[in-house]
């Protein structure tokens, strides 16, 4: 449990943030630690979350409230703890202080605003692809297609690509990509992740066969119908290293080209395999999607042990494996710090 109990933000009355996602309020009682709406808590465990506030009110004025939150996280801890340890997941600890001038402290929200990116259904994941690929609609976030534009000269690239949750609109650029540049050559062969297997989390094996899918990207109607089966039977667990060392096994001559395409707000569940990556000097790139408010630190540590490099809508870090300890950079705005071999975010 990483959280600690320090007010992030001290205002009158709380607001949510503007962050583009969707957020819903888990009750408590002033001075009370006990959720008062587990229903809808439990229905967020289907859903991506990405933000969370614990929200109090300063009052009695100058009263320690630190034994009461640290109640509070216990409480969320007790039915939502795989939040917890999540990396992209951002914290505020927000102290109302306007109480004590207007007086009506049941006016004023208590607890937790916790803020999620929804499931699509799988209907709406494959109307999105076919609109995309078919030019129906363009796509809100072009992340693959800015970082393909930028380096046509990969070639023959091994793809590794994750399509669990909200990835489709990814996916489906890389399929509009495909369709329109084959003679480019960027990509070769295509390896899908989307693990069914929920030990995954807890396995020591480098070849599970579960959750991966492979398809070669001379047809992309062919990659596309084994895109949408990929979908539509795994079970939202990303197993990125994983397929990477399937992909591999399968496709050896792909061991220097290894592309690896991923969801920002979703952590690989394999991260332990990093380390045979390394031994076996095999360089991961990395397209990172969705990235705005927050950093996912675990593509930064993959591609920083495995002499690889990162990539969004808008750069491309090539110097992560010989930075020094102490260095400070910006992706997309977001202060970052290497600190004894690991990536953190700066807030």
């Amino acid at each position: 449990m990483r959280v600690r109990i320090k007010d992030t933000l001290a205002i009158d009355k709380f607001e949510p943030r503007d962050n583009g996602f969707k957020m819903q309020k888990i009750h408590m009682s002033p001075g009370n630690h006990k959720i008062k709406n587990l229903t809808q808590l439990e229905l967020l465990k289907r859903e991506t979350i990405v933000a969370v506030d614990l929200v109090y009110s300063d009052y009695p004025v100058g009263e320690d409230f630190t034994e009461l939150n640290r109640k509070r996280m216990l409480e969320l801890y007790t039915y939502f703890p795989e939040i917890f340890n999540r990396t992209v997941i951002t914290w505020r600890v927000v102290k109302q202080t306007g109480v004590s001038k207007t007086g009506g402290i049941n006016n004023y929200f208590h607890g937790f605003a916790i803020y999620f990116r929804p499931m699509p259904t799988n209907y709406a994941e494959n109307k999105l692809i076919n609109d995309i690929v078919e030019g129906r609609v363009k796509p809100e976030d072009s992340t693959l297609l800015k970082v393909f534009e930028r380096h046509e000269e990969w070639k023959d690239m091994l793809v590794v690509c994750d399509v669990t949750g909200s990835m489709s609109p990814y996916t489906a650029q890389l399929l509009l990509w495909i369709k329109a540049n084959q003679k480019l050559r960027n990509m070769k062969d295509i390896i899908f992740f989307n693990d069914d297997d929920e030990k995954s989390t807890a396995q020591n094996i480098k070849d599970d066969p579960f959750g991966i899918w492979s398809v070669s990207s001379g047809n992309y109607k062919k990659v596309m119908e084994v895109a949408l089966e990929a979908m539509q039977k795994g079970r939202h667990i990303e197993n990125n290293l994983e397929a990477i060392c399937a992909a591999i096994k399968k496709y050896p001559d792909g061991k220097q080209k290894v592309l690896m395409i991923a969801d920002n707000w979703e952590d690989p569940c394999d991260m332990y395999l990093v380390n045979y990556l390394k031994k076996n000097k095999i360089p991961v790139r990395i397209i990172v999607c969705g990235v705005n408010s927050s950093f996912n630190m675990n593509y930064l540590d993959i591609a920083r042990a495995t002499n690889g490099t990162v990539h969004t809508m808008e750069q491309d870090l090539t110097n992560l494996a010989s930075m020094k300890d102490g260095t400070k950079f910006k992706i997309n705005g977001i202060q970052i710090m290497l600190y004894k071999g690991k990536f953190y975010q700066m807030n």
